[in-house]
């Protein structure tokens, strides 16, 4: 078995993600990074976008955050962001409407949701 590292994506409201993952990819400020076991400590702050599960050589699981931080450790990746959707589970109607009635910001995060589905 491949070693792995330990995803814990966190958002205000709950904690989204906690898995073993062999590699993480996360939408760095300066641009895509992978985490992967072992890697040097680092934060990173990010943008919005999507952080993809990888296992196997292919991606899993992919969840798109609205920007934030990123904790790197060798045994970790920690995601703090503000808002976070599972892409493998989303439903594009029910985020439509979640997305009419929602504040501005909320709205173009999610509509930004639909987007990359």
């Amino acid at each position: 078995m491949a070693e792995t590292t330990h995803l814990e994506l966190v958002t205000p409201a709950k904690i989204m993600v906690q898995m073993a993952a062999e590699m993480v990819v996360a939408p760095g400020s300066e641009g895509l990074f992978g985490a992967m076991p072992r890697h040097a400590p680092m934060l990173a702050n990010l943008d919005r976008g999507v952080v993809e599960v990888h296992e196997g050589g292919k991606i899993i699981n992919r969840y798109m955050i609205d920007g934030g931080l990123a904790d790197v450790s060798g045994e970790s990746v920690t995601i703090l962001a503000e808002r976070a959707e599972d892409l493998d589970t989303a439903d594009a109607a029910r985020l439509k409407e979640r997305a009419a009635s929602a504040p501005e910001a909320e709205a173009d995060f999610l509509n930004a949701v639909i987007a990359a589905l």
